[in-house]
């Protein structure tokens, strides 16, 4: 029964963020499919819904669920939100662990994150030597998963035009600041369009 597999990979994933994050912060993501092969032995994917069995031969299930997790204590990256998943074999194995690499390590840790905050990032920004802009600075904190670092992207537009079509296009210019150390990693001019 897909409730079984259901259960049995939310039971896991309770393991690793523990009962009141999986309760208050965790939802089953619907476009989770599981793979089965049928009497000619050709696989095939389908939605795994609640309260029936599966088609086929069971192969394997990637479950997915979204977290929203609040981190009051970190002013600047108050909300921790990603996706995570993992993969069960045909006996309801996990394949490997979920992936929570989104998650920064002050949450582990319970920690604040010392980190600065958006007024400060666009306060440095400001001594840049910017050029002349069409709009204020805007300022947005980003997480990299794999350096886990934080940085905030401070930027504004410089022009901004509209082509045939009424798609917006122009240039921006873009700060980069490490959030932790608030050392300016980049200072550049990109040119931007609504169609990619």
């Amino acid at each position: 029964m897909t409730v079984d597999i259901k259960q049995k990979a939310d039971s896991i994933l309770r393991t690793f963020i523990g009962d009141t994050i999986f309760s208050n912060h965790c939802i089953y993501d619907t476009d989770t499919y599981y793979e089965y092969k049928d009497i000619f032995g050709k696989s095939h994917w389908e939605t795994l819904n609640k309260f029936r069995k599966t088609k086929g031969k069971f192969i394997k299930v990637d479950v997915r669920w979204n977290l929203i997790i609040p981190w009051p204590t970190c002013i600047a990256f108050d909300t921790i939100k990603g996706k995570t998943s993992f993969v069960l074999d045909s006996l309801l194995r996990p394949t490997k662990k979920p992936y929570l690499e989104f998650i920064p390590d002050f949450f582990w840790t319970k920690d604040s994150c010392h980190l600065i905050n958006e007024y400060e990032a666009i306060e440095i920004a400001k001594r840049q030597n910017l050029k002349k802009a069409i709009d204020t600075l805007k300022a947005t904190i980003n997480y990299d998963s794999k350096t886990k670092t934080f940085f905030w992207v401070v930027s504004q537009t410089l022009w901004s035009k509209k082509d045939a079509y009424n798609n917006d296009y122009g240039e921006c210019e873009i700060v980069t600041i490490d959030a932790k150390t608030a050392e300016v990693k980049s200072h550049q001019t990109v040119n931007f369009s609504a169609v990619y």
